[in-house]
């Protein structure tokens, strides 16, 4: 069975995705949350296989959340699951270390097959559009820019700092830093 906590800030939703996904052979939802705070806390406590990530969430954003997750123990996947998910989201998503992004619209079936292939390991979220990176680039330091494309690349921190000569935990900072400006770039584009 493929353990998956769902973290939404909407009652129905977490309770639609509940249903759902007991009604799917070798899928169990082990636990719903509604915010980054009870979201970190459950994942800890259940240790599920895949958590479905909200991008809204009434304490910060699904980005922080997942780049959080991604920090643990043993992290989890991730799939950031969102109303918002569109190609300018990508170079945020993949700074946080999302293993994919699926539109809420999307029909049961592909979020089922999204969840199995993020559990199974082999998830890779699809490279920004050019004019997403070239955005992105935009925003950035020239010596970030090195940083930004191997976490685009699916790079994990320890081997950013290994290449960048420092070590994960400043690794991650400089990763923190870069998703807080693409963060509020993206937040930016969805307001327009």
């Amino acid at each position: 069975m493929i353990g998956v906590l769902v973290v939404d800030d909407h009652p129905a939703v977490r309770a639609g995705l509940a249903g759902l996904l007991r009604s799917e052979p070798g899928l169990v939802c082990l636990a719903t949350a509604e915010s980054v705070a009870t979201g970190i806390d459950a994942a800890r406590r259940m240790e599920p296989a895949v958590v479905l990530v909200d991008y809204d969430l009434p304490d910060g954003d699904g980005l922080t959340l997942c780049s959080d997750l991604k920090a643990l123990e043993r992290p989890p996947g991730v799939i950031l699951y969102t109303a918002f998910a569109r190609p300018r989201l990508l170079a945020a998503a993949a700074v946080a270390r999302t293993d994919a992004m699926l539109d809420k619209g999307a029909p049961a079936e592909e979020l089922f097959e999204s969840i199995r292939t993020v559990a199974g390991g082999s998830a890779r979220l699809p490279t920004p559009p050019p004019e997403v990176m070239e955005r992105s680039y935009a925003l950035l330091d020239p010596e970030e820019i090195p940083i930004f494309g191997m976490a685009v690349n699916g790079a994990p921190p320890e081997e950013i700092a290994a290449v960048a000569g420092t070590d994960p935990d400043d690794a991650r900072r400089h990763l923190r830093a870069l998703l807080t400006r693409l963060r509020g770039s993206t937040a930016e584009q969805e307001a327009l």
